[in-house]
């Protein structure tokens, strides 16, 4: 299919649905009525138990916001030894009353999963065997890289996994972006063999879409799509892993687009979508230092040292105007500041700015604080800044956050990009527990099943009668042999939740019945789940039986 088409296509997927939804959501509050009424269960006794939520992240929660900090001295080595006595915490300006501070020495592994070394078996689906572990994902972009400066990325990496213990500190993930794929290489292990054999059987690839469609009118867009479709896997797939999770990218970075040279409407389209795509990224507790292998990129953007960082901050808000990070530009250098990491170009040591970069994301203090601003409407984005009171020390955290109204505004108009994604996606998404089984009851229609998702990854709204209330989307993907969707149903739907009940409790699932007939052709039918506040997704695929 010509991309032109594809765009189109997505484009008017996109249209069609946030009318859907809008109608959808009148249609609930003229009525009272939901689009389908949940049940909230608890399993059998003896049934397996999911881990507990994680603590909460990048996001308000209970009116509490939680960051992940680096401090640095002047030679750009992380310092683990202070206090909550040696920090200071401003938002929009005004400081802050430090709530929690936790030390690097609390983010450990638990001890089944140390003890078990080399053999622990880490699954983002069952998050307790983390812990509250940081994680690294290593991605080799293959797609916005040239052959040679793509081989070396290669090489560096394996020089830098062959330079690390047998036995890794923290679990470690390997990833690849190609020009027509997203594909998982190693899932997390802390083997590090076993990282090296997966590097060697994935050979270098060449970059179709930028050594040939680079100076195509769409040869850009289509980059700039499947990379932002990447991440935003990443950040679902990763999402309910307690830890800070440092997000290694080694490769030139998505392609800035001239909003000059597309049409007003796909150039708002294009900014929403990276907007909504790092708030993942941030929810996720997803940090990104990006190192470009490229042997010609003319500049530098990592700080060292508390100059730069004074230097770079007044710059970036010279840029935008404005407290939002992305009043200015959409390009990919941002992406590193704001998610609290860096970007690095014109570097030839990059097995040494990998190390670096890990060494960084493992070693942090996780600060909470309780926003002074009760309002949610104050200020669209609120701006983050961390000071640390020890001489010559430099705090590093995420730029900011946007107030919960405004994310929660844009969610129809994201929705569509989340649940397209998730139908393609080439990795299972965590970022809510979902599992599927047949409808076996005796009146249940034919092709009808029981989604369940885990009642504590919901957003839930108290109710005046006590009850509470949790939208939330539920799509089903035909897909083809080659992870194509061939069609879909999707339904709004809301859980309701009687008064009492414990909706914390790991074990409590919100079940929904639905109906849905595979398309001919199709061997695997993709449940996909999305909470409507969060935008956090869970996905299980059950193949089709053709007889």
């Amino acid at each position: 299919m010509p991309v032109q088409q594809l765009i189109a296509i997505r484009h008017r997927f996109r249209r069609s649905f946030v009318a859907w939804a809008a109608a959808l959501l009148i249609a609930a509050s003229a009525t009272g009525m939901p689009a389908l009424q949940a049940q909230t269960t608890t399993p059998e006794p003896g049934a397996e138990s999911a881990p507990p939520p994680s603590r909460p992240t990048f996001t308000v929660n209970a009116r509490l916001v939680v960051l992940d900090v680096v401090v640095t001295d002047k030679a750009g080595k992380p310092v683990d030894d202070l206090t909550e006595k040696d920090f200071q915490i401003f938002e929009d300006g005004k400081q802050q009353r430090i709530r929690s501070l936790e030390a690097p020495s609390a983010h450990q592994l638990p001890p089944a999963s140390a003890a078990a070394g080399a053999s622990a078996v880490f699954d983002p689906a069952r998050p307790a065997s983390f812990g509250h572990s940081p994680v690294d994902i290593l991605v080799l972009d293959q797609l916005n890289t040239h052959f040679a400066d793509s081989s070396f990325a290669r090489r560096s990496l394996h020089d830098y996994l062959a330079g690390q213990p047998a036995l890794l500190l923290q679990p470690t993930t390997l990833l690849s972006v190609y020009d027509n794929r997203f594909k998982l290489l190693q899932a997390f292990t802390r083997d590090r063999d076993a990282l090296l054999r997966a590097l060697a059987a994935a050979p270098t690839e060449y970059a179709w879409k930028l050594e040939v469609n680079g100076n195509a009118d769409y040869g850009p867009i289509e980059r700039l799509d499947q990379s932002l479709r990447a991440l935003e896997d990443i950040a679902q797939s990763y999402a309910r892993i307690p830890g800070r999770k440092s997000l290694i990218w080694v490769g030139g970075g998505f392609p800035t687009i001239d909003p000059t040279s597309i049409d007003s409407r796909d150039a708002r389209e294009v900014k929403d979508t990276l907007q909504h795509v790092t708030d993942a990224l941030l929810d996720a507790r997803l940090t990104l230092y990006a190192i470009d292998p490229s042997s010609s990129a003319a500049s530098v953007t990592e700080i060292t040292d508390i100059d730069q960082q004074a230097f770079a901050q007044a710059a970036g808000d010279a840029l935008s105007g404005a407290s939002d990070p992305f009043n200015a530009s959409d390009d990919f250098d941002r992406l590193g500041p704001v998610t609290g990491g860096r970007v690095i170009r014109g570097k030839n040591d990059i097995a040494q700015q990998i190390a670096s970069s890990v060494d960084l994301g493992a070693n942090f203090y996780t600060i909470a604080y309780t926003p002074s601003s009760t309002s949610e409407a104050a200020a669209q984005y609120r701006k983050i800044s961390v000071v640390c009171l020890r001489a010559g020390l430099t705090a590093t955290t995420r730029s900011g956050y946007y107030a919960g109204a405004t994310r929660q505004g844009r969610s129809a108009g994201t929705a569509a990009y989340d649940l397209t994604t998730a139908a393609e996606s080439t990795i299972a998404l965590n970022g809510l527990r979902v599992t599927v089984e047949p409808d076996t009851s005796p009146n249940a229609p034919p092709s009808t099943y029981i989604v369940r998702t885990g009642a504590a990854d919901l957003t839930w709204e108290p109710q005046p009668d006590g009850s509470a209330t949790a939208w939330v989307y539920v799509m089903a993907a035909s897909l083809d042999a080659k992870n194509k969707m061939l069609s879909h149903t999707l339904q709004g739907m809301i859980a309701s939740a009687k008064p009492g009940v414990d909706l914390r409790d790991a074990a409590r699932t919100a079940d929904f019945q639905f109906t849905v007939s595979p398309a001919p052709k199709s061997t695997t039918l993709r449940f996909i789940v999305r909470d409507s506040t969060t935008g956090r997704m869970g996905s299980v695929d059950l193949p089709i039986a053709r007889h």
